[in-house]
């Protein structure tokens, strides 16, 4: 199992890279400009680094505690806070980022009050990007159809997984409509690989002179 995580992080390290080239190109951030991310961190290999680096003020929120002890980071600020209910006035950040976390806050409704809260505080815009549920293959689990089937199903097959998640968890993974429905206001793209995209980012900003 660590042998095809090995094999596949460039994989990866591929694809949370074309997330940010993504979030600089469609959204163009100012460095003086502040940024959320809800729910983040520098990534495995530290991809979202970069992120970090180029904005002046960064506050990541994680429901577990984490730190972030990088070099050049140190204006990072973490803290515990849950997704759903983020504890910020209305517009209080430039920017919100969301990577991959959307599909595993719990249920629809939880997914909806996710989204408003991301609305809600973002000044400028936003950029979340999730998971494509029409992509064959279930990318915690690397099982093929793995987000079709049952929860009874997923805790019977989850044990066979050859990724990062082998034991059950409850995870959403949502569609282009799905995504469309959370942000009506918003662009929505298919990303990751050319002829079957396993990616999906929506995005919006609100502040045309940024």
């Amino acid at each position: 199992m660590k042998i095809i995580l090995k094999l596949i992080a460039p994989i990866h390290r591929k694809f949370r890279t074309q997330k940010c080239d993504l979030f600089f190109n469609r959204l163009r951030p100012r460095r003086g400009d502040s940024l959320l991310d809800v729910g983040g961190g520098t990534g495995i290999h530290g991809e979202f680094g970069r992120m970090y680096r180029y904005f002046s003020v960064v506050q990541v929120i994680n429901l577990d505690p984490q730190v972030i002890e990088e070099e050049g980071l140190k204006h990072v600020k973490c803290d515990m806070a849950d997704g759903c209910c983020l504890p910020f006035r209305n517009r209080s950040f430039d920017w919100v980022f969301s990577n991959a976390v959307i599909e595993h806050v719990g249920g629809a409704a939880r997914q909806q009050r996710f989204a408003e809260e991301i609305r809600r505080v973002a000044r400028k815009g936003y950029f979340v990007a999730t998971p494509n549920r029409y992509f064959p293959v279930d990318p915690h689990t690397l099982i093929p159809f793995y987000q079709f089937l049952s929860p009874e199903w997923q805790r019977r097959v989850c044990r066979f997984s050859p990724g990062y998640l082998r034991h059950y968890a409850p995870i959403d993974l949502l569609s282009i409509d799905a995504l469309r429905a959370l942000f009506p206001e918003a662009t929505v793209r298919k990303i990751g690989l050319r002829m079957l995209p396993n990616n999906l980012v929506v995005y919006r900003c609100l502040d045309s002179s940024s």
